[in-house]
């Protein structure tokens, strides 16, 4: 069975590499309140030197990482389930069948509508958390996407019921 992978929307590489941003920019702000405060051992570590080793981290993270994030991302629906591809450094693929989804889910945080992408988590039974996530996807792509997963979740046969009749 040959799978037809969908890679997210375009705005999604952009969207990981101003999370990239963020997060290290929380960062810097720990590191220099720390060295305002008199944390930060100034006799061990230079501040230019932890601010040269945050700049070219922050490079790394927000250009190069993200973007190979985002190049092995990839979602897929067969007639057998739901599946998502990702890894920029370790690859995994990860696939739930139509048959145990219980509950779609529709997600966007603030930074996700800022750049025009929503998120759809899939549960099964007896999970934690959601089973499966699909990032990056166009708001009305992840609508239908799940109007389509819980129109086959709800019109699938129950096979309890066959056996009564």
């Amino acid at each position: 069975m040959s799978i037809a992978w969908l890679a997210p929307e375009p705005s999604y590489r952009s969207y990981l590499q101003v999370r990239s941003l963020i997060s290290m920019l929380i960062i810097a702000a720990i590191l220099i309140t720390s060295y305002f405060t008199g944390v930060y051992p100034k006799n061990v570590v230079p501040l230019w030197i932890a601010g040269l080793a945050w700049t070219l981290l922050t490079l790394f993270f927000s250009l190069f990482f993200a973007s190979r994030r985002f190049l092995f991302t990839a979602y897929a629906r067969t007639n057998e389930g739901v599946h998502l591809k990702q890894g920029a450094l370790f690859r995994r693929i990860r696939a739930v069948p139509l048959n145990r989804i219980q509950h779609v889910e529709y997600k966007q945080s603030f930074l996700e509508r800022l750049f025009g992408i929503a998120r759809l988590a899939m549960y099964t039974a007896g999970s934690g958390g959601a089973d499966l996530t699909i990032p990056g996807l166009l708001p009305d792509t992840a609508m239908q996407l799940k109007t389509e997963l819980l129109t086959t979740i709800a019109n699938e046969p129950d096979k309890g019921e066959s056996n009564h009749e």
